[in-house]
Order: C-alpha cells, then structure tokens, then sequence
C-alpha cells in the first residue's frame, strides 16, 4: 500500500535533489546498520517522507558522510545521518512487517510470507521501543480486514481505519505538534489507501480482491476530485506547521509528486514539468 510519497524529481533543483537522495540513501543505510540486509528490502520513499517532515519540523543538526555502496560503487554517496531517519527506518521495518503479513493473509503470496517471518525477529523490540505505534498500526490493519470482509462497511470506515494507521507513525514524540502530527498522518494515509485502490482496480477486480472504488460505483479515472480533496486536507494542515527547512522539497512531494503515477496511467501525459 506504499511508495506513492514520492517527489517530481524535475522540478527540484540540484541541491534539493542532492539532499532527498541524501535521506533516501541515509535511511537505506540506517536499515542496514540497525537491523541487516534483509531489512534494506522495505526501503521506500513514504518513509523518506516522514524522515525529511520531522527533520524540517524540529531542526536538530544532522551529519553527513560520503561512502559507496553496491549499487552505486562508481560514485561516492552522500549519506543523512540523524535520530529522525533512524526513527523512519524503525517505522521501515514495522510497517514492511504487517503489510508483508497481510498480503500473505490475504493472497497468500510465498514471498510475503517469508519476508514476514524473516521481519518477526525485528518486531519484539519494537513493540518495547514503540508501544503506541506499534499498537496503532496492529489495530488498524485488524480493523481494516475485518472492514473489507463486512457487507456493513463503507469505504470511508476504510479509509479511516489506514488513516488511523498512518497516524501515530508521525509523532515521534509528545508534545505541542503531537495533534497536528496526527491529523497530518490521518489524512495522508488516506489518501495513500485511495490512490493504492485506484492504481489497483483492475488488478483487485480480475483477483476478486476487495476495492472500495466497486462500492463507490467509481473508475478509477473518475477518482481525481475524491484524491484532491484528501491531498488537500493534508496540505492544509502541512501549510499551519512552523515548517522552512526543506519546505521546497516537501511541497514538491505533496502538491506535485504524489500525482505522478495517477496521470502517468490515466491521462497518458507526462505531468513531470507540469507539477
């Protein structure tokens, strides 16, 4: 249900490109030296997100070095290091756990399953170290699936249910922000669960698979009113946070990039420039 957060790589400058892949390598590091290899495999751009947003949100100073790696071993690469990004890459594992369990509970697919077992060893110190998210996260899924396989549900208990789960992965701590984090977290993950439906469709329908677009009597084309208004509530939110750092980086996620792949499939143009 993830990897829709991404940026318009077009339209940021080259400093600014320079310093979302500095997040983005330095979480796919952070994964590998908390926890291994294996874990490097849930490596994603939401999570990169939620790293640059409490980074910008809170300023704390941040180091960098420079290394190769495999998949780039020409090039040296210049690597974020903060609490902020080590948290994301916590954040990385958890979720990779329980969306791999769940599609293995729901479709029963071979790779999921084992990437959750290899994952189940990660989990008990998680639930130490983050009890409210974990907790989020674990209801919010047991709700979701009971939603998809209720004849009462709608789809915006759904969507509610993965806002609910996105939530509380975007307070890091307690404090003055924590509700406007939250809200934050609620609206982008639902809109997250609506753009996953509607990329999804065909797929869902030739599978069988639950969609909330077939009770909405809506295609999948039709769906760009329902994404801007969900977009927009989280924009309107992200706009009233003390927010400068990286700020440019992180409107061009929410207000260019997150489209990419919608105008990508059902317009047929290219909205790179455009956004």
């Amino acid at each position: 249900m993830f990897g829709y957060i991404i940026c318009n790589r077009h339209k940021l400058t080259e400093d600014e490109w320079r310093r979302y892949q500095s997040v983005y390598c330095g979480l796919c590091h952070s994964l590998k030296k908390r926890y291994g290899s294996v874990e490097r495999l849930g490596l994603n751009y939401d999570m990169t997100f939620l790293a640059l947003y409490l980074e910008a949100m809170y300023e704390e100073p941040q180091e960098h070095y420079e290394t190769r790696c495999l998949l780039h071993p020409c090039s040296p690469k210049s690597i974020a290091c903060s609490k902020y990004i080590d948290y994301a890459a916590d954040m990385t594992v958890l979720m990779a756990y329980y969306n791999s369990l769940d599609d293995w509970q729901d479709e029963r697919k071979c790779i999921k399953g084992l990437y959750s077992k290899l994952l189940q060893k990660d989990i008990e110190g998680l639930r130490e170290t983050y009890p409210r998210q974990c907790a989020g996260v674990l209801n919010s899924i047991q709700r979701l699936q009971n939603h998809e396989k209720s004849p009462d549900a709608t789809p915006d208990h759904l969507m509610q249910d993965a806002g609910e789960m996105l939530q509380e992965l975007f307070v890091y701590q307690e404090d003055f922000w924590s509700d406007k984090h939250r809200r934050f977290g609620y609206e982008l993950g639902r809109f997250i669960y609506l753009m996953d439906a509607t990329m999804d469709y065909d797929k869902d329908r030739k599978k069988q698979n639950y969609n909330p677009l077939v009770n909405m009597d809506k295609k999948p084309e039709e769906m760009e009113e329902l994404l801007a208004m969900t977009m927009g509530n989280a924009s309107a939110i992200f706009e009233k946070l003390p927010i400068l750092q990286d700020v440019n980086i992180l409107r061009n996620i929410l207000y260019g990039g997150v489209w990419l792949p919608f105008y990508a499939k059902f317009t047929g143009k290219d909205k790179r420039n455009d956004q």
